[in-house]
Order: structure tokens, then sequence, then C-alpha cells
């Protein structure tokens, strides 16, 4: 074996022993638990499938020391102006697991693309673009939220794949590009979740609950939208469901829901589905002159969300929890490519919670 080959520390289980498990040849193997050519992607995921169901170790650390350069990719909505509510956390978790690898021997490249509607998708497309060009199959692994659910992504995310770049995706999934998993919630749960918490509080009220339904275009918001409507069609026929779709403009969502809320004397309470229309949702209920009437239920945890909570404006925030996505992303990746280990699911998800005013200083370090 070269030097410049990963030299495996073995605990109880041995290559050999891998090999006739798995029924592949002891090179096959060594390619396989070496990332070298010469096994497909497929074959070198359930070898190391069955290596990690065996118990099987190796001396990684000092492998990835020795082994050359990993090119890491993460491509992500920005942290600022419109993506402060929710992906700057996105990024504090990549942050926060990239610090905690430091040392690894890997070159990593950060991309932002702006949250708004269409601009946003092709800004995502560019740099995708980008990165296939320059890099093409030199990249090793790539990390992204797809802007949308749209054909356009899912083919370039599949060159990738195509060309062995591990990719894993948060919250919007696009399963047949051959990603190595996806890091988010049960959209339709928490939709559900937001849902059940609304016609308990709302029980015995006759009435319509409007939904900022988000960007009809990613997958996640549909999802989390169908799981809030589903849930009141079948458990309390007294409460009608109206979605209102995003004009991606949250100043122009606002003056949409407050026309609403004045207009129709039906609405009992609101819920948002996004981040970044609990705000919006918050002013129009206020200029309304309506908000005591109105049950409000935001989306997420960041210094305006959590004020609107302390001063009664929101009643609960359904937390998605964009840090730990964000986290749990990127160790996929990493321990995919340095270690080797398949994730245990495709779909990965993160827990969700329901915070009222008499929790919210357990969350207080997520803010």
């Amino acid at each position: 074996m070269q030097n410049e080959e990963m030299e495996v520390e073995v605990k109880k289980v041995t290559l050999k022993d891998v090999a006739q498990a798995s029924g592949y040849s002891l090179v096959s193997v060594h390619r396989a638990m070496n990332n070298k050519e010469g096994v497909s992607k497929a074959v070198r995921q359930e070898i190391l499938k069955v290596a990690s169901d065996m118990g099987y170790t190796a001396n990684y650390v000092a492998a990835a020391l020795k082994r050359r350069q990993f090119n890491l990719a993460v491509v992500l909505p920005e942290p600022d102006e419109a993506g402060k509510y929710y992906f700057r956390y996105f990024w504090k978790g990549c942050k926060d697991y990239e610090a905690s690898v430091a040392g690894y021997n890997m070159n990593v490249m950060n991309y932002t693309f702006c949250v708004d509607g269409s601009k946003g998708e092709e800004e995502q497309v560019e740099i995708l673009k980008h990165l296939y060009e320059e890099w093409g199959g030199k990249l090793d692994g790539l990390l992204t939220a797809p802007n949308a659910n749209s054909f356009e992504m899912q083919r370039l995310l599949s060159q990738f794949t195509a060309k062995g770049v591990s990719v894993v995706l948060i919250d919007n999934d696009l399963k047949d590009c051959g990603r190595l998993c996806c890091i988010a919630p049960n959209d339709i749960y928490t939709g559900q979740l937001s849902a059940e918490l609304m016609e308990m509080v709302l029980r015995g009220q006759k009435g319509t609950i409007l939904v900022a339904a988000g960007d009809a275009r990613s997958w996640s918001h549909q999802m989390n939208a169908s799981g809030f409507e589903d849930y009141l069609k079948q458990h309390n026929s007294d409460i009608q469901v109206l979605s209102v779709q995003d004009q991606n403009d949250p100043e122009a969502n606002s003056r949409q829901i407050q026309e609403l809320f004045t207009q129709r004397e039906d609405i009992i309470g609101a819920y948002s589905v996004r981040a970044r229309n609990t705000i919006p949702l918050c002013q129009a209920a206020i200029r309304s002159g309506k908000l005591e009437r109105l049950f409000l239920v935001g989306s997420d945890l960041f210094p305006e969300s959590a004020q609107m909570l302390k001063d009664g404006v929101l009643k609960a925030i359904v937390y998605k929890n964009p840090y730990e996505k964000g986290f749990q992303g990127y160790r996929a990746l990493f321990e995919y490519l340095l270690k080797g280990t398949v994730p245990k699911d495709e779909a990965i998800s993160v827990q969700i919670s329901i915070i009222l005013q008499s929790n919210l200083n357990f969350f207080k370090e997520y803010i």
C-alpha cells in the first residue's frame, strides 16, 4: 500500500470480513473504503453501509491528514437582508460544525444567493452552473437548499451526482437527483402540528384561518400549508382555511393580508408557514385594528418574532430549527466524505417545537 493511500487501523472487523459480508472482492472493498476510482457510487454506499453495520472503524483522522484535499461547496440563501429571519441560522449551524472539524484537509467554498422568488432561483442556478463548469468532478461535496422545485434545479443537481459529487440538500428535497440525503423536518407534520395547536385553542368557534402559504414554487412551503389545511378538514369542519401565496415582497404580502383582515369578519386566526412572513403578518393584524380577535401563529425564532411573542401579538411560534438543519447538513456531508459514514436515512428530520411566552427563555440561545 502506498503512503498516500488510507492506512486502516482495524478494530475487530477486518476489510476481509467486510468483503465476505458484502459479497464484493477485497479490491472493491479497499477502493470503496478509500474513496478511490473503480467502484460505482451505489456499490461504494452499499459497502460502506455493510462496514458500518459490522462496526468496522478506521483511523480517519490520520488518513484525512495524509490524503488529498477535499473540495466542498456550500450554496445557501443569504444570511442577511431577507435571509436574516431564517437562513442566517443555517449558516451559523454550518460554521459551528466546520469549526468543530478544523484541521482536516478541506477546501470549503461558500456561495450565497438572494431569497427573493425568481431572482433567487436564477442566482442559485448561475452559481451551480459556475461550480459545475469550474470544478466538475473535482468537487467532492455540495451542500445546498434548492430555492425551487424546478426541472432546471433537478437537472443541475443530477449533473453533479453523475460526476460522483456527494450532494446533501436542506429543506426542499429533489429525490431523483441522486442526492445523498435531505435534512428537513416533515413539512406535512409541521403544518399538522400548527393546525392542531390552533384547533385546540379555537375549538367551539366558527370562522376562517388565514394561511400565509409562502412561495408556490417551494415544495416545503406547499407541504406545510397542505398539512395545515388537511388537518382542519379532518378534525374541525367549523373552521375553514384561506391560503394566500407570496407576492415576493414582504410589504405587498402585508398589505394583501391586512385587506383580508379588514374586509372579512370571519377571520379568527392566521398562520405563517415561513419565517419571512411572520412579521408582515403581525404588522397586518396590528394595522387592521383587529389584533385582539385574532389568534396569530408565526414561524421560527429571531429577535423580531421573539419580541412579537413577548408583546402578545403572536400567541405561539412554530420553531423549525434552522440551526440544526445547517449543522446536520454539514455533518452528514463531512462524515460521508471523510469517514465513509452513510447517513442513516435519506430524509433526516430535525425536532420541531412550539414556543410560547412561558418557554421562550429555553430557546434564547437560538435567537
